[in-house]
C-alpha cells in the first residue's frame, strides 16, 4: 500500500513539472515571437546627424606661481623649544629656538610624537626629493614648499 502511494506521489510530481516546462516553452516562444515581430513591423526611422564647430576653447589662465620659498619658519604661536613638543602640521618646517639654534620639526619614534630638533646648517638651496645629492658637502636644504630635507645616502629624503 506503501509502495502504491509513493507511485501515485511520483507521478503526480512528474505531470507538474511537465506541466511547467510545458508553460516556460509556451512564454518563451511568445516573448522570442512577440519581440521579433515588433521590430519587424517598425517604421523605418530616419536620424539626421548635424555638425556644428567646436566652440574655440576658454583662454587658459596662467599657471599660479609658487610662492617664494623662505628659510625662515612661519610663526607657530609660540617659539620652539630644542627637544620639546611640535605639532604634526609643523612636520619638516624650519624654526628657531630661543639661544637662536635652527631647528626643525620631526617625527620622533622613541616618544611617538613630533619633536623640536637641532639640525645641520642649512644652506637654502631648494631640492627636489629623490635628487641626487653629495653627503660629503649636502647637509640640510628645502624642498619647494620650504620644507626641511637632508641628503641621506646620495639622494635628499625627507627624514631619516
Amino acid at each position: 500500500m506503501q509502495q502504491d502511494r509513493s507511485r501515485q506521489i511520483t507521478w503526480v510530481l512528474a505531470g507538474i513539472a511537465t506541466l511547467l516546462v510545458a508553460v516556460f516553452v509556451v512564454l518563451a516562444t511568445y516573448t522570442f515571437t512577440r519581440d521579433r515581430g515588433s521590430s519587424a513591423d517598425a517604421a523605418p526611422v530616419t536620424v539626421t546627424v548635424t555638425s556644428t564647430p567646436d566652440p574655440e576653447p576658454a583662454p587658459q589662465p596662467a599657471p599660479a606661481t609658487p610662492p617664494p620659498v623662505t628659510t625662515q619658519p612661519e610663526p607657530t604661536g609660540s617659539t620652539p623649544v630644542r627637544g620639546g613638543v611640535c605639532l604634526e602640521t609643523e612636520d619638516r618646517q624650519f624654526g628657531v629656538a630661543a639661544d637662536g639654534t635652527s631647528v626643525v620639526c620631526v617625527y620622533s619614534h622613541p616618544t611617538d610624537d613630533y619633536r623640536w630638533s637641532r639640525h645641520a646648517d642649512n644652506d637654502g638651496s631648494v631640492h627636489n626629493l629623490g635628487e641626487p645629492c653629495d653627503p660629503a658637502v649636502d647637509k640640510v636644504a628645502q624642498d619647494p614648499s620650504g620644507k626641511a630635507i637632508m641628503c641621506g645616502g646620495q639622494f635628499w629624503v625627507d627624514g631619516p
